[in-house]
């Protein structure tokens, strides 16, 4: 069994802005004031701003504007989805995590990039990291295994940006994603029937090498 993403960190495909409400407040002339949200604007020729503007999006947990666009900044689609006052605690990304696999799987798409318009508050860019990560694997993943007709995941990747680099994030999310695959694998063995699942047909040495 193998996981349909694979986390990584590299700015590439900016895709989902996780947005609070603050994040989304403007200046008199109807500029973004957060730098990330009025850099991506701008890139935008200020479509983002506008779409915003005339779908109502505040930032309020549940909410999610999808602008569909050309190639400007490597991506077909760029996402803003709320977290509501603040993005503190692992509800506030678990919500997240779970907007992301929703967006991933409606949209088909290979690769996603999410972006935080702020920092978190409550929880280390370590634990932020993972628990979006763990999220989307989990979202995402579906067992097509005994179904006829069923939504293939195309997502291989989820590029985390700006919650930092280096031996401690790289340790952090491969045991995000050991956990999930451990998750993952459980639900294979729950899902499968009694004559797909005998004594032999799983080996203690594979379950260890996927976990």
């Amino acid at each position: 069994m193998s996981s349909a993403v694979h986390v990584i960190r590299r700015p590439r495909r900016p895709s989902p802005v996780a947005v609070t409400e603050k994040d989304v407040a403007r200046d008199d002339e109807s500029r973004f004031q957060n730098p990330i949200l009025s850099m991506l604007d701008s890139k935008l020729g200020g479509l983002l701003a506008e779409a915003s503007f005339e779908e109502d999006f505040a930032g309020k947990v549940g909410q999610s504007t999808v602008l569909r666009i050309a190639a400007e900044i490597g991506s077909k689609r760029v996402a803003l989805l709320g977290l509501g006052a603040s993005a503190s605690g692992p509800a506030a990304f678990k919500g997240l995590g779970e907007a992301v696999a929703a967006a991933a799987k409606s949209a088909q798409a290979v690769h996603v990039a999410v972006v935080l318009a702020s920092s978190s508050q409550g929880l280390s860019s370590l634990n932020t990291a993972s628990a979006i990560a763990t999220v989307t694997i989990l979202g995402t993943f579906e067992d097509t295994r005994y179904k006829t007709e069923s939504k293939k995941s195309f997502l291989k990747s989820v590029d985390i940006i700006g919650l930092g680099t280096g031996p401690e994030v790289e340790k952090k999310l491969k045991y995000a994603g050991d956990v999930s695959s451990g998750v993952l694998l459980g639900r294979e063995l729950i899902n499968s029937p009694p004559n797909v699942l005998t004594p032999g047909s799983y080996q203690i040495s594979d379950i260890v090498f996927n976990f």
